[in-house]
Protein backbone atom coordinates (compact mmCIF):
# COMPACT_ATOMS: atom_id res chain seq x y z
CA UNK A 1 0.00 0.00 0.00
CA UNK A 2 1.05 3.59 -0.79
CA UNK A 3 2.34 5.64 2.26
CA UNK A 4 -0.39 8.20 1.15
CA UNK A 5 -2.86 5.68 1.11
CA UNK A 6 -2.43 3.80 3.88
CA UNK A 7 -2.23 7.38 5.90
CA UNK A 8 -5.57 8.10 4.42
CA UNK A 9 -6.58 4.75 5.83
CA UNK A 10 -5.11 4.88 8.74
CA UNK A 11 -6.97 7.95 9.30
CA UNK A 12 -10.55 6.41 8.44
CA UNK A 13 -10.21 3.01 10.85
CA UNK A 14 -8.52 5.84 14.04
CA UNK A 15 -11.26 7.82 13.60
CA UNK A 16 -14.11 5.06 13.27
CA UNK A 17 -12.37 3.90 16.59
CA UNK A 18 -12.88 7.13 17.92
CA UNK A 19 -16.71 7.28 16.73
CA UNK A 20 -17.44 3.69 18.48
CA UNK A 21 -16.02 4.91 21.73
CA UNK A 22 -18.00 8.31 21.64
CA UNK A 23 -21.05 6.27 20.66
CA UNK A 24 -20.40 4.62 23.89
CA UNK A 25 -20.03 7.71 25.63
CA UNK A 26 -22.96 9.67 24.05
CA UNK A 27 -25.10 6.47 24.88
CA UNK A 28 -23.90 6.86 28.77
CA UNK A 29 -24.96 11.12 28.99
CA UNK A 30 -21.95 12.13 28.52
CA UNK A 31 -21.02 15.25 26.31
CA UNK A 32 -19.23 14.59 23.20
CA UNK A 33 -18.75 17.28 21.13
CA UNK A 34 -16.45 15.96 18.53
CA UNK A 35 -13.40 13.17 17.14
CA UNK A 36 -10.40 13.48 15.69
CA UNK A 37 -8.15 11.64 13.56
CA UNK A 38 -4.42 11.90 12.57
CA UNK A 39 -3.03 8.78 10.30
CA UNK A 40 -0.04 11.05 9.43
CA UNK A 41 2.93 8.93 10.21
CA UNK A 42 5.25 10.96 8.00
CA UNK A 43 5.23 14.36 9.47
CA UNK A 44 8.59 14.81 11.15
CA UNK A 45 7.40 18.05 13.21
CA UNK A 46 4.00 16.19 14.34
CA UNK A 47 6.38 13.30 16.08
CA UNK A 48 8.70 15.54 17.62
CA UNK A 49 5.50 16.81 19.06
CA UNK A 50 3.65 13.86 20.57
CA UNK A 51 6.65 11.63 20.02
CA UNK A 52 3.89 9.51 18.06
CA UNK A 53 3.30 7.69 14.77
CA UNK A 54 -0.62 8.41 14.59
CA UNK A 55 -3.39 9.28 17.21
CA UNK A 56 -6.94 10.00 17.71
CA UNK A 57 -8.76 11.78 20.23
CA UNK A 58 -12.90 12.30 21.80
CA UNK A 59 -13.46 15.89 22.99
CA UNK A 60 -16.21 17.14 25.55
CA UNK A 61 -18.56 20.33 25.50
CA UNK A 62 -16.82 23.17 27.44
CA UNK A 63 -19.50 22.82 30.55
CA UNK A 64 -18.20 19.40 30.97
CA UNK A 65 -14.14 20.13 31.27
CA UNK A 66 -14.80 22.81 33.76
CA UNK A 67 -16.69 20.41 35.80
CA UNK A 68 -13.85 17.52 35.68
CA UNK A 69 -10.80 20.18 36.27
CA UNK A 70 -11.84 24.21 36.52
CA UNK A 71 -8.14 24.98 35.66
CA UNK A 72 -7.35 22.93 32.59
CA UNK A 73 -8.33 21.84 29.00
CA UNK A 74 -8.97 17.85 29.11
CA UNK A 75 -9.62 15.43 26.71
CA UNK A 76 -9.63 11.67 26.33
CA UNK A 77 -6.26 11.12 23.47
CA UNK A 78 -5.46 7.96 21.89
CA UNK A 79 -1.91 7.32 20.97
CA UNK A 80 -0.84 4.93 18.11
CA UNK A 81 1.78 3.87 20.81
CA UNK A 82 0.11 3.80 24.00
CA UNK A 83 -3.37 3.58 23.89
CA UNK A 84 -5.67 5.85 25.78
CA UNK A 85 -4.81 8.60 28.17
CA UNK A 86 -6.98 11.54 29.84
CA UNK A 87 -4.56 14.64 28.83
CA UNK A 88 -4.08 17.67 30.90
CA UNK A 89 -3.35 21.17 30.32
CA UNK A 90 -2.60 23.71 32.72
CA UNK A 91 -4.51 27.00 31.61
CA UNK A 92 -2.02 29.33 31.38
CA UNK A 93 0.72 26.85 30.42
CA UNK A 94 0.53 27.00 26.59
CA UNK A 95 3.98 28.03 24.96
CA UNK A 96 5.55 26.05 27.83
CA UNK A 97 8.23 23.73 26.80
CA UNK A 98 7.61 19.80 27.83
CA UNK A 99 5.61 16.77 26.36
CA UNK A 100 1.78 16.88 25.48
CA UNK A 101 1.95 13.69 27.72
CA UNK A 102 3.51 15.92 30.91
CA UNK A 103 0.65 15.34 33.43
CA UNK A 104 -1.08 12.84 31.54
CA UNK A 105 -3.26 9.82 33.37
CA UNK A 106 -3.05 6.43 31.40
CA UNK A 107 -5.60 3.31 30.91
CA UNK A 108 -2.76 1.02 30.08
CA UNK A 109 -5.80 -1.67 28.74
CA UNK A 110 -3.86 -2.54 25.54
CA UNK A 111 -3.70 -0.48 21.95
CA UNK A 112 -7.03 -0.63 21.42
CA UNK A 113 -9.85 -1.80 24.27
CA UNK A 114 -13.28 -1.99 23.45
CA UNK A 115 -15.32 1.02 24.07
CA UNK A 116 -16.90 -0.03 27.64
CA UNK A 117 -13.26 -0.26 28.75
CA UNK A 118 -12.63 3.60 27.50
CA UNK A 119 -16.10 4.53 29.19
CA UNK A 120 -15.50 2.89 32.43
CA UNK A 121 -11.77 4.57 32.43
CA UNK A 122 -13.85 8.09 31.41
CA UNK A 123 -16.59 6.94 34.33
CA UNK A 124 -13.13 6.77 36.97
CA UNK A 125 -12.00 9.84 35.99
CA UNK A 126 -15.21 11.47 36.55
CA UNK A 127 -14.39 10.42 40.34
CA UNK A 128 -11.00 11.44 40.51
CA UNK A 129 -8.97 12.56 37.50
CA UNK A 130 -5.38 12.76 39.24
CA UNK A 131 -5.68 9.15 40.27
CA UNK A 132 -7.22 7.48 37.58
CA UNK A 133 -5.07 5.26 35.70
CA UNK A 134 -1.45 5.43 35.95
CA UNK A 135 0.60 8.04 35.57
CA UNK A 136 3.02 5.71 34.27
CA UNK A 137 2.62 5.55 30.02
CA UNK A 138 2.50 2.06 28.65
CA UNK A 139 4.09 1.61 25.45
CA UNK A 140 2.74 -1.46 23.20
CA UNK A 141 4.34 -0.72 19.74
CA UNK A 142 7.51 0.88 18.09
CA UNK A 143 6.63 4.34 15.76
CA UNK A 144 6.23 3.61 12.55
CA UNK A 145 6.45 -0.35 13.11
CA UNK A 146 3.50 -2.34 11.47
CA UNK A 147 1.45 0.59 10.76
CA UNK A 148 -0.28 -1.98 8.07
CA UNK A 149 -1.34 -4.41 10.85
CA UNK A 150 -2.24 -1.66 13.26
CA UNK A 151 -4.85 -0.54 10.52
CA UNK A 152 -6.20 -4.05 9.84
CA UNK A 153 -6.88 -4.41 13.88
CA UNK A 154 -8.35 -0.80 13.69
CA UNK A 155 -11.11 -2.01 11.09
CA UNK A 156 -13.00 -4.48 13.01
CA UNK A 157 -14.77 -0.58 14.74
CA UNK A 158 -15.69 0.55 11.32
CA UNK A 159 -19.02 0.89 10.53
CA UNK A 160 -21.00 2.10 6.98
CA UNK A 161 -24.04 4.99 7.57
CA UNK A 162 -26.14 4.52 4.27
CA UNK A 163 -23.28 2.64 2.93
CA UNK A 164 -20.84 5.79 3.07
CA UNK A 165 -17.67 5.27 5.16
CA UNK A 166 -16.96 8.69 6.32
CA UNK A 167 -16.37 8.57 10.38
CA UNK A 168 -17.29 12.39 10.12
CA UNK A 169 -20.99 11.60 9.02
CA UNK A 170 -21.02 8.23 11.39
CA UNK A 171 -20.27 11.02 14.36
CA UNK A 172 -22.62 13.61 13.10
CA UNK A 173 -25.34 10.98 13.40
CA UNK A 174 -24.54 9.26 16.39
CA UNK A 175 -24.50 13.07 18.14
CA UNK A 176 -27.71 14.04 16.90
CA UNK A 177 -29.32 11.06 18.09
CA UNK A 178 -28.50 10.80 20.98
CA UNK A 179 -29.32 14.82 21.93
CA UNK A 180 -32.79 13.50 20.31
CA UNK A 181 -33.42 10.82 22.89
CA UNK A 182 -32.13 13.04 25.50
CA UNK A 183 -34.82 15.55 24.44
CA UNK A 184 -37.30 12.44 23.98
CA UNK A 185 -37.05 11.20 27.56
CA UNK A 186 -36.77 14.41 29.27
CA UNK A 187 -40.14 15.79 27.57
CA UNK A 188 -41.76 12.48 28.44
CA UNK A 189 -40.17 11.70 31.74
CA UNK A 190 -43.22 13.03 33.56
CA UNK A 191 -41.72 15.57 35.49
CA UNK A 192 -43.97 18.24 34.61
CA UNK A 193 -44.19 20.31 37.64
CA UNK A 194 -44.19 23.93 36.49
CA UNK A 195 -40.99 25.63 38.03
CA UNK A 196 -40.23 29.62 38.21
CA UNK A 197 -36.83 30.38 36.89
CA UNK A 198 -35.32 33.56 37.27
CA UNK A 199 -34.03 34.80 33.70
CA UNK A 200 -33.94 37.85 31.78
CA UNK A 201 -35.32 39.13 28.72
CA UNK A 202 -32.25 39.26 26.91
CA UNK A 203 -31.23 35.63 28.23
CA UNK A 204 -34.58 34.06 27.02
CA UNK A 205 -33.72 35.71 23.44
CA UNK A 206 -30.84 34.27 23.32
CA UNK A 207 -31.66 31.20 24.24
CA UNK A 208 -34.48 30.85 21.35
CA UNK A 209 -31.90 32.25 18.86
CA UNK A 210 -29.70 28.80 19.92
CA UNK A 211 -32.87 26.66 19.18
CA UNK A 212 -33.16 27.96 16.22
CA UNK A 213 -29.55 27.85 15.56
CA UNK A 214 -29.91 24.19 16.43
CA UNK A 215 -33.16 24.01 13.89
CA UNK A 216 -30.87 24.94 11.16
CA UNK A 217 -27.59 23.09 11.50
CA UNK A 218 -29.23 19.15 12.68
CA UNK A 219 -30.61 16.68 11.11
CA UNK A 220 -34.49 16.28 10.49
CA UNK A 221 -35.92 15.14 13.88
CA UNK A 222 -33.59 17.25 16.35
CA UNK A 223 -34.40 20.47 13.49
CA UNK A 224 -37.86 19.55 14.47
CA UNK A 225 -37.62 19.30 18.51
CA UNK A 226 -35.35 22.60 18.50
CA UNK A 227 -39.04 24.20 16.52
CA UNK A 228 -41.36 22.85 18.39
CA UNK A 229 -39.59 23.98 21.62
CA UNK A 230 -38.84 27.69 20.49
CA UNK A 231 -41.93 27.95 19.35
CA UNK A 232 -44.05 26.88 22.95
CA UNK A 233 -41.62 28.86 24.73
CA UNK A 234 -41.89 31.97 22.48
CA UNK A 235 -45.68 31.77 22.63
CA UNK A 236 -45.76 31.29 26.60
CA UNK A 237 -43.66 34.41 26.81
CA UNK A 238 -46.31 37.02 28.78
CA UNK A 239 -49.84 34.72 28.68
CA UNK A 240 -50.80 33.00 32.01
CA UNK A 241 -51.45 30.04 32.26
CA UNK A 242 -50.15 29.07 28.21
CA UNK A 243 -47.97 26.21 29.78
CA UNK A 244 -50.50 23.94 29.28
CA UNK A 245 -51.36 25.28 25.80
CA UNK A 246 -48.40 25.07 24.34
CA UNK A 247 -46.98 21.99 24.45
CA UNK A 248 -46.40 20.66 20.49
CA UNK A 249 -42.63 19.74 21.60
CA UNK A 250 -44.45 17.62 24.43
CA UNK A 251 -47.13 15.97 21.99
CA UNK A 252 -44.01 15.01 19.01
CA UNK A 253 -41.69 13.80 21.80
CA UNK A 254 -44.81 11.26 22.84
CA UNK A 255 -44.96 10.26 18.96
CA UNK A 256 -40.95 9.99 18.81
CA UNK A 257 -41.35 7.52 21.75
CA UNK A 258 -43.81 5.41 20.38
CA UNK A 259 -41.99 5.45 16.94
CA UNK A 260 -38.68 4.32 18.85
CA UNK A 261 -40.23 1.49 20.69
CA UNK A 262 -41.91 0.09 18.13
CA UNK A 263 -39.13 -0.14 15.58
CA UNK A 264 -37.72 -1.99 19.10
CA UNK A 265 -40.43 -4.81 19.53
CA UNK A 266 -39.97 -5.21 15.53
CA UNK A 267 -36.41 -5.81 16.35
CA UNK A 268 -36.92 -8.37 18.99
CA UNK A 269 -39.51 -9.79 16.64
CA UNK A 270 -37.13 -10.26 13.92
CA UNK A 271 -34.23 -11.32 16.46
CA UNK A 272 -36.62 -14.15 18.08
CA UNK A 273 -37.29 -15.35 14.46
CA UNK A 274 -33.97 -15.86 13.84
Amino acid sequence: MAETALAGALKNAIGHYMTAVAEKLLSEGTPVSSVSASGRYDDDEGREKFHDDVEGGVNFNESFVRRLLPDAEVGLHWSGTSGWCLWIMLKGRAGVSGSFYDGARWLGAGLIPEPDRVAAFLSAVQLDPHSAGSGDRPFYRQPLQGLPDLCKRLQVHKRFYYGNPSYDLRFDNARCGAYYDRAAEALTSGDDDVVTVPVRRSELAALLHLLEFAEGSSHKSVRLFADYLAGDIAQRRGELGSVHAHQRALTYAFEAKERKEKAERRRQKNDDRE
